[in-house]
């Protein structure tokens, strides 16, 4: 190489870029702006028709290695963030020696012009906060710190958004250092304490420079600034910001509180992450107008087989136990009397056992509420409405509350009179006190006194201690001579099965699924006759057991309550032989909604309905959100609220509910954690959901749930001997199903490696093993991933082969519902071009469908995309497919609309519909494993016709990496390979 041509390289990057001029596709239209770290232009993107903007490196700095490397590492970190609040990069390239990459142009101005015009009223300030905060909490959530948060690094867009723009001083967390000793990265004014003293930073950082922009935004001048550089941060260092009341009217202390803690100068004591300032932020929005918050701003649900009831159901059974506030059978003027006779009941102290270990105490205030419950002249406040207020006064699960928090509570509860009480079991002899108190006097109105014969059992003196409390209460007379019937006529009368029952209710509202049945069995050992305990059962049963306990349930539903026979009517409605009888179901919750306003059981389930079956999400949430009325601490509803907003595609407010439920919910629950790994795996979080699930099982070690996705996700990840463990554990489970679900999960591991026979041959193993042990408990599902792996291998013969005989298999062991998998079978007959068969099953499974459960009609649509997608029709299938996807999260749905779209030359939509779909990691995706892996190559072939060979070759290679020892002769894997070689410059 010459002198000159040496010379003419290294000028390169100088050229000058003019209007008009084209950069790889992009046409230049004019100069829009340029910092220290780059400068932008506006262009046309003429293979998209539309406008971007390309921020280049400077032209002296491009010759400047280190520079080079951190602007390209800005653009990496700033690719991976897809958010509302974010803005979007969209490639990432270089032109004639000068790197540059295209983003999403914002037509607007920066929010440093908005905070120099001074137009901003508090609630714009806490929703734009509250935004900004969002696009942090992404950007933290992907390990990405910003390091330079500041108002002219945030745009509005024309609708008012706040995007976070300018990653130029972006660190990746646990990644190469970009600072020099010596140097700090970020804007005087806004940066953090660590930052000025060069420590190492994260996401805290950022909040602090966030905490900076808050106090600008509502005092109009920053919380730290002297005459000089140096001036600046000695007060970053070392001043206390002067209280905003004193620049602003109106700042609550609330609004203080927070701007404190966010400029806390230790970072251990600050905010540590971004969700939490989001939680306090939507309470003041909240308090100041509760309809500004969108509450906040799933489908993803724990529900493996079509008839498993959701999981807010299964706690039904305690709650119809403990949740007696009226009878509803009653006139206006009984109802203005059992209004003003509103008696709160607390839980009975138990003298020789103050621990209540036995749940005597409990239990006595339970049956009490029971009975007078059937009186039509006292209004009683439900033992859960009242655990409900404890805890939220703090006073969660204690036994002995003092007459002074009583007091609270009862007047929480709008309760006249309380009744405080204890119990002496002293063998053979039991003794009941209690004592009636006016709440406004704290006067004592009258005592009780009940002594038990010896050989006495509880519920005879629960009966004499209604009479007396009846007596005393003042009631009119016809009251007095109202029927009462024995407690043991309205519900078991063993104490045993009922403190069996109160205990499998608690491991069911933790999802402890094994120890709730053991329970649930335990009592009917000792009340064969307990209605309630057999409608707790039915979740834990199938087939001809369950036929057998919904007999029992109704047969003994005689000796139950008024509102718990109303709880029976409607699960016999829902468990009905045939299909659920869905009208009925409805019927009777909404008429417990509408008699017992503080059923917020009923609220819940009737939610579940409508998200579940209906698959109409805002009705459901309306109906979570009338929970939380009542009970803003029951973690269960902030479960479903937190699958239902992830289905949504609202990812912060699907955290913002998880994080809640984290924090209303016992330390020794392992569901929670469950939850939020589900949500990160379906965000593409692999390694935090990772984390997540191994907390889950920290928590509970035999928590099932955790157990078998951490196994999924370790095969994601690639650490099949991870995997293999967990899948060996559940073949020597004491459980069969779980021994034969184990057989089976053994071939995920070679199926997800391409390795189909050896994969073949460990299903065939499992197949013997079933019959071995006299079991077929996963047939059909072992044939059906053998007719997966032969429509892989394009055998579609012996794929439609498998398919019939899974239809049959599962057809003779669910004749109810065996017609949910037909499309499983129209499948494989559109693959082997069997059209006309195949039109004509999917013509008999949409009739199934409408007559029996409408909710499933996307499964159909999926059937008749395949047949259109087969026949080559691909706008066609790309018609079905959406209408498929609309109601749907199912990997395989999602996946099979954006191979549509790719075939319809649709570039746009297939990238973005499979750049999704890729990145989500949940239960379905195992399903259809092998669609799991292909995926990648799919994306591959949409990001090659789009141009974008960089990250074409990203995708070629991963999927390559995953099927690397792959049996011979897979087109896809053969493709993938000449395809590599071409783009990387090969033959």
């Amino acid at each position: 190489m010459t002198e000159n041509s040496e010379q003419d390289d290294k000028t390169q990057s100088h050229i000058i870029l003019s209007k008009g001029m084209m950069v790889s596709h992009y046409r230049m239209v004019e100069k829009i702006g340029a910092g220290g770290m780059g400068e932008v232009y506006l262009v046309e993107d003429t293979k998209l028709n539309r406008k971007v903007a390309l921020k280049f490196l400077p032209s002296h700095l491009s010759q400047n290695e280190d520079a080079k490397a951190r602007f390209t590492r800005e653009a990496q970190a700033a690719a991976k963030l897809k958010h509302p609040n974010i803005v979007t990069i969209y490639e990432v390239s270089e032109y004639k020696g000068r790197p540059f990459f295209a983003m999403e142009h914002i037509e607007g101005d920066s929010l440093r012009d908005l905070i120099k015009d001074q137009k901003l009223g508090f609630d714009d300030i806490i929703k734009l906060s509250l935004q900004i905060c969002e696009g942090l909490q992404e950007a933290h959530g992907a390990d990405i710190v910003h390091r330079d948060i500041k108002p002219s690094n945030i745009i509005l867009d024309k609708n008012g958004r706040p995007k976070l723009a300018d990653f130029g001083l972006v660190a990746i967390a646990g990644g190469e250092q970009l600072t020099q000793t010596g140097s700090t990265l970020g804007t005087i004014g806004y940066m953090s304490p660590e930052q000025i003293q060069v420590d190492k930073v994260d996401q805290r950082s950022d909040l602090f420079s966030f905490g900076v922009i808050l106090y600008e935004m509502i005092a109009g001048r920053l919380p730290f600034k002297g005459d000089t550089e140096a001036a600046t941060m000695n007060a970053v260092l070392n001043d206390t910001p002067e209280p905003l009341s004193r620049f602003k009217s109106g700042v609550s202390g609330e609004l203080q509180r927070i701007v404190s803690k966010l400029l806390d100068k230790d970072i251990e004591t600050r905010y540590q992450t971004a969700a939490g300032v989001i939680s306090d932020l939507k309470q003041i929005l909240k308090e100041t107008d509760p309809n500004q918050i969108s509450k906040p701003a799933i489908s993803a649900t724990k529900r493996y087989n079509k008839f498993l009831i959701p999981v807010l159901i299964v706690i039904i059974a305690v709650a119809i136990l403990i949740f007696k506030p009226w009878k509803f059978e009653i006139s206006p003027r009984q109802e203005a009397i059992a209004q003003e006779n509103r008696l709160a009941i607390m839980y009975f102290d138990n003298l020789a056992d103050p621990e209540d270990s036995l749940k005597l105490g409990e239990i006595t205030a339970n049956l009490l509420i029971t009975d007078l419950s059937e009186s039509e002249y006292v209004q009683v406040v439900s033992s859960q409405r009242l655990y409900d207020i404890l805890k939220q006064l703090g006073h969660e699960g204690e036994k002995n509350i003092s007459r002074n928090i009583a007091t609270q509570v009862a007047k929480k509860a709008n309760a006249k009179s309380m009744l405080l009480g204890s119990i002496l079991n002293m063998e053979p002899e039991i003794i009941l006190t209690a004592q009636i108190i006016d709440v406004e006097s704290g006067d004592a109105i009258a005592s009780q006194r009940i002594e038990g014969q010896p050989g006495d059992r509880i519920f005879p003196l629960v009966d004499k201690l209604t009479v007396e409390i009846k007596n005393d209460l003042s009631l009119p007379a016809q009251a007095l001579s109202e029927e009462d019937p024995e407690i043991s006529e309205l519900t078991t009368s063993s104490v045993e099965a009922y403190r069996y029952l109160l205990e499998g209710m608690e491991y069911q509202q933790k999802l402890y699924s094994d120890d709730a049945e053991e329970c649930y069995r335990k009592a009917l050992t000792y009340d064969s006759t307990f209605a309630m305990a057999y409608l707790a059962l039915l979740i834990h049963t199938e087939g001809d057991e369950r036929d057998t306990i919904l007999y029992k349930m109704n047969l003994y539903s005689g000796k139950a309550s008024s509102l718990e026979k109303l709880y029976i009517k409607a699960f016999d409605a829902y468990y009905r032989e045939d299909y659920p009888d869905y009208e009925n179901y409805i019927k009777y919750l909404t008429e417990i909604i509408e008699k017992y306003p503080e059923e917020k059981i009923a609220k819940s389930i009737l939610g579940d309905y409508y998200n579940e079956n209906k698959r109409d999400t805002e009705k459901a949430k309306s109906h979570y959100w009338e929970v939380i009325q009542l009970d803003p601490l029951f973690g269960p509803v902030y479960n479903r609220l937190a699958y239902i907003y992830n289905s949504q595609y609202k990812y912060d407010s699907a955290i913002w509910a998880i994080n809640k439920y984290i924090e209303v919910a016992d330390p020794d629950e392992a569901n929670p954690y469950d939850t939020r790994a589900d949500l990160y795996a379906y965000n593409g979080k692999l390694e935090q959901a990772i984390e997540s699930y191994e907390k889950a099982l920290e928590i509970k070690p035999d928590f099932y749930a955790s157990r078998l996705k951490l196994g999924y996700l370790y095969l994601f990840n690639k650490e099949y001997d991870k995997a293999e463990i967990f899948y060996r554990q559940l073949c020597s489970d004491s459980n069969a199903f779980r021994r034969s679900l184990g057989r089976m999960l053994l071939s995920y591991i070679p199926i997800y490696q391409g390795k189909f026979t050896e994969a073949l041959k460990l299903l065939d193993d499992a197949m013997a093993a079933d019959r071995i042990e006299q079991g077929d408990y996963a047939g059909a599902d072992l044939r059906f991933i053998k007719a997966n792996i032969y429509e892989a291998r394009k055998e579609w013969k012996m794929a439609l082969k498998e398919a019939e005989r899974a239809i049959k298999d599962y057809s003779d062991a669910h004749p109810d519902d065996w017609i949910y998998f037909r499309h499983e079978y129209i499948l494989p007959l559109s693959w082997d071009k069997d059209f006309a068969k195949a039109q004509k099953e999917a013509e008999i499974f949409k009739k199934d469908i409408e007559k029996n459960d409408s909710s499933t009609i996307w499964a159909y649509w999926y059937a008749v995309g395949h047949i259109e997608f087969a026949k080559g029709n691909y706008e066609q299938s790309v018609v079905c497919y959406e209408k498929a996807a609309k109601d749907v999260t199912h990997f395989q749905v999602h996946y099979m609309l954006g191979r549509a779209y790719l075939m319809s030359g649709r570039l746009g939509e297939s990238v973005t519909q499979l750049e999704k779909t890729i990145n989500r990691f949940d239960v379905g995706r195992v399903g259809v494993i092998t669609m799991a892996v292909k995926i990648y190559y799919y994306l591959g072939l949409a990001y090659e016709e789009s141009g974008w060979d960089a990250r074409a070759i990203e995708q070629y290679e991963t999927f390559l990496d995953i099927w690397k020892n792959a049996d011979p002769g897979i087109e896809e894997v053969e493709d993938a390979r000449a395809r590599l070689a071409r783009l990387k410059g090969g033959s």
